[in-house]
């Protein structure tokens, strides 16, 4: 039992003082950014960082020489304009900067990732909901419970899959290279009460139309939107319910539109941002949504949700409380449920989460440009 409790303890070790590197790093970037300094000679190129997830530790030096691995230490990379920041560069204003900060102590590896941008509070889209985290799976699917696949696609996946059993659609086990057993570690996918809460963010401009006989929002850039249709009178007298809606947040990068809904149901288009930090809609109720997504959206419900029969391009994350229906086709994606997750017979390329089960109808293939992307974290306190 001794000799149990030391090994743990000193994984314990291990584990929180590679983390406290890992903050060491991305502390020191954001102090080099928000000072605009020009010497950024002590930093590692973002291929090599990307490295570091391998067993070679070469690159986790400031001198790119090799590194004793007893000693606890971190690398940094940090990427503006989607290209490494070198000596002589000064830090600019309205410009995104992506931070990866890897700490190492004894073999263990921990990584920070996240986006800032000069004068950020290092917040969530403007918001007081706790902050924001860098989130790494490893494989195309993390099940807790089963995970059920097409059968002509068993044995012919191209990313790992986790999960308490693995089946085909006609109920039988199936193993692969991919199959991996069980996730070893604890899934975070029930999203923290206060995102879902009005008063944790700040600055919420009512949402108006931009055509009186249409329902077209265009959404200013810098700003967070609330749409409240549980008090929209025009919106419910006037039942247009059914009708198609147009929201324009090409503009609203690292921003939020809450959305207070009544309604379960909308449909029409959702246009997110071309580049940069994705706009996040947060829905307080069951929704299903019957739009075109492009760009790069985050959605966050507290309780179930349905991707309804269109296409998502861009980088989409859909993060909810309840149950996860995808009808839709969406490219490069990510998906997180705190119940189960369907998948109907489209294709999905990405990564999934799930407390419960996962079933796909469609082919379904490993992307993980969304976690690796700027600005698609996840809420801090997850569990």
């Amino acid at each position: 039992m001794m000799t149990m409790e030391k090994t743990a303890a000193a994984s314990d070790y291990r584990e929180q003082q590679a983390w406290n590197a890992a903050e060491a790093g991305y502390k020191r970037a954001v102090a080099a950014l928000s000072n605009k300094n020009n010497d950024w000679r002590w930093l590692t190129p973002e291929e090599y960082i990307r490295d570091s997830d391998s067993a070679n530790f070469a690159h986790l030096s400031i001198d790119g020489n090799k590194v004793d691995q007893d000693e606890i230490l971190y690398a940094v990379s940090i990427m503006g304009n989607n290209a490494d920041i070198v000596s002589g560069y000064i830090p600019e204003e309205d410009v995104v900067y992506q931070i990866t900060a890897v700490g190492s102590c004894q073999g263990v590896r921990k990584v920070i990732r996240k986006t800032y941008v000069l004068g950020d509070d290092d917040s969530s889209g403007d918001g007081d909901s706790g902050g924001e985290e860098t989130l790494e799976l490893p494989g195309l699917v993390q099940a807790g419970g089963t995970v059920t696949i097409t059968n002509n696609q068993a044995g012919e996946l191209n990313g790992d899959l986790y999960g308490s059993g693995f089946f085909d659609s006609s109920g039988n086990q199936f193993s692969s290279g991919h199959t991996q057993g069980t996730y070893p570690n604890m899934l975070k996918t029930h999203i923290p009460e206060s995102v879902f809460q009005k008063s944790s963010y700040k600055d919420l401009n009512t949402m108006l139309r931009t055509d009186q006989w249409n329902w077209i929002f265009n959404l200013e850039a810098g700003k967070n939107y609330i749409w409240d249709l549980k008090s929209d009178v025009a919106w419910n007298v006037g039942n247009y319910v059914g009708n198609e809606c147009t929201i324009n947040a090409e503009e609203s990068s690292g921003k939020v539109i809450f959305i207070d809904n009544s309604t379960e149901y909308l449909k029409g288009n959702i246009i997110g941002p071309s580049q940069g930090k994705p706009v996040t809609f947060i829905f307080t109720k069951t929704i299903k949504i019957n739009a075109k997504i492009t760009g790069n959206v985050r959605i966050f419900t507290s309780a179930d949700f349905t991707f309804d029969n269109q296409a998502a391009t861009g980088l989409i994350m859909f993060m909810s409380n309840g149950k996860m229906e995808i009808i839709g086709s969406i490219n490069k994606g990510f998906l997180s449920s705190d119940k189960n997750i369907i998948i109907a017979n489209q294709a999905f390329y990405g990564q999934a989460q799930v407390k419960g089960n996962f079933e796909t109808k469609g082919t379904i293939h490993y992307s993980d440009a969304v976690l690796k992307a700027p600005g698609f974290t996840v809420p801090k306190g997850m569990n």
